[in-house]
């Protein structure tokens, strides 16, 4: 009987640890949350701070002040050049111009100048395309202007001008139709050259019932 009471007495404490046991149990798991809840909420933070960096737009560069354009280099202004020689220039150039020996008065003795040979037309007799007189600059510059003082009033003459002593090498410049005694021949856009030609395509009346090309001075305007 001692036994029966000492037996039942132990199953009873038994159960009173074991419902102890499953009340502290429960009691952790009500206190503790759902498992890995801090975790979980730490990841959806971060995510959120990584959308939000993204959908951000970019912050705009500062704009720059226009770059201002490069200032303008003036343009000195023409003046007066002077030829370093003269010759006579003919179809061939100037071995076969008229009066050569006289060519170079135009630059030493404007009273005398040059003056071709005489011929029995305006259109040379027909013998030859044109004559004239060529300026030797000494070296390249820019040609605006020419003004030529002739002998005899109107002539027809072309300004040729380039870098070589040939009729081919020698573009036209600018012209003249029926010029009077003093013939200006601006030209429309500078010309860089060494050469100058004053080339008459039409000989004028020389008074004499003949015909003949008269330069007493020439004038060149320009830059070196």
């Amino acid at each position: 009987m001692v036994l029966g009471v000492l037996g039942y007495g132990a199953f009873g404490f038994a159960a009173q640890v074991g419902q102890a046991g499953r009340g502290g149990q429960a009691a952790g798991r009500a206190t503790a949350g759902p498992p890995h809840a801090a975790t979980r909420h730490s990841v959806a933070a971060a995510t959120a701070a990584a959308t939000a960096t993204t959908a951000a737009p970019p912050a705009k560069a500062a704009s720059k002040a226009p770059a201002a354009p490069p200032a303008a280099v003036p343009v000195p202004p023409a003046r007066m050049l002077v030829p370093v020689g003269a010759a006579a220039f003919g179809p061939q150039g100037t071995a076969d111009g008229d009066n050569p020996q006289h060519a170079a008065r135009v630059l030493a003795d404007p009273a005398l100048g040059w003056q071709s040979d005489w011929y029995a037309t305006p259109g040379f007799g027909g013998l030859q395309a044109g004559t004239g007189l060529l300026l030797d600059m000494g070296q390249a510059v820019t040609i605006t202007a020419v003004k030529v003082t002739l002998g005899f009033p109107g002539a027809d003459l072309q300004l040729r001008a380039g870098t070589a002593p040939a009729l081919a090498a020698l573009p036209v410049a600018a012209t003249a139709a029926d010029a009077g005694r003093v013939a200006s021949l601006p030209l429309a856009v500078p010309v860089r050259a060494r050469y100058v030609l004053l080339w008459f395509t039409r000989l004028p009346p020389d008074g004499a019932g003949t015909y003949q090309a008269s330069v007493h001075q020439v004038t060149v305007q320009g830059r070196t």
